[in-house]
């Protein structure tokens, strides 16, 4: 797949490139312990990679995250 001009690809921070995050789901009993439940991560949807901007890239960037892919040219 190739990236339109100025799309740059990134691994997900959110979920740092495994497309799943570990979160406590709470109890239904209120005698119970929560419980560490996986789930789809929402800002990547599961894909592990974000694809961003010119301008999300710079700040990106700022961070100290580098692309994994950039735009051909």
């Amino acid at each position: 797949m190739t990236l339109a001009e100025g799309e740059y690809e990134f691994t997900c921070d959110e979920c740092d490139g495994d497309g799943s995050l570990e979160v406590i789901q709470p109890p239904e009993d209120e005698d119970d312990e929560p419980t560490l439940v996986w789930e789809r991560c929402d800002d990547c949807r599961g894909e592990a990679r974000l694809l961003v901007d010119d301008k999300e890239t710079a700040e990106k960037i700022r961070w100290g995250q580098t692309p994994t892919r950039a735009p051909a040219g």
